[in-house]
């Protein structure tokens, strides 16, 4: 019996989905929006889809240009969540001067730009391969392989520096 294309699609890529829209986004709100968007669009065009074996690729790159669009339209306005400064703040004090853990590094890829964001996320929380992310980005490989370097380069930077560590 041929399963739902639309329901496999929901049950294969959900989870990753969501998980890439959070490492853009950095907020849950915002990532369930942006995954739940991205699966009406998929509902919208299953009946046109004829090449499924393509859809991981059409649902991050549906999802990405929907994190985009609404990146650019509010560019000029500056969310403050007060929970997530909070607890920003608190993992900053928990961090001492010698020592990064998984918190800090995770603040530190957050505050990259998301054109160096995506691509790392991808990468190295994801393990997506350079010809992945090209395709789930609808990118050349070497425009990802200059933004990895350049992302890892600002991510060495800002770790190096200790930027948002509180202990003097």
């Amino acid at each position: 019996m041929p399963t739902d294309p639309y329901k496999q699609a929901v049950m294969d890529h959900y989870q990753n989905l969501y998980a890439f829209a959070m490492h853009l986004s950095t907020n849950e709100a915002d990532a369930k929006d942006l995954t739940q968007h991205t699966f009406y669009k998929l509902a919208e065009r299953v009946d046109k889809m004829h090449d499924f074996s393509r859809i991981k690729s059409w649902l991050y790159s549906t999802l990405y240009r929907r994190f985009i669009d609404i990146r650019r339209k509010d560019k000029r306005i500056t969310w403050v969540d007060p929970q997530q400064t909070d607890a920003q703040q608190t993992a900053e004090e928990a961090v001492s001067h010698s020592s990064i853990d998984h918190q800090t590094a995770l603040q530190h890829l957050m505050s990259l730009d998301e054109h160096l964001r995506a691509p790392l996320s991808l990468y190295y929380l994801e393990g997506y391969s350079y010809k992945e992310i090209a395709q789930n980005l609808e990118l050349p490989i070497g425009t990802v392989m200059s933004r990895l370097h350049r992302a890892k380069t600002a991510l060495y930077q800002k770790l190096s520096k200790g930027e948002g560590d509180t202990a003097s």
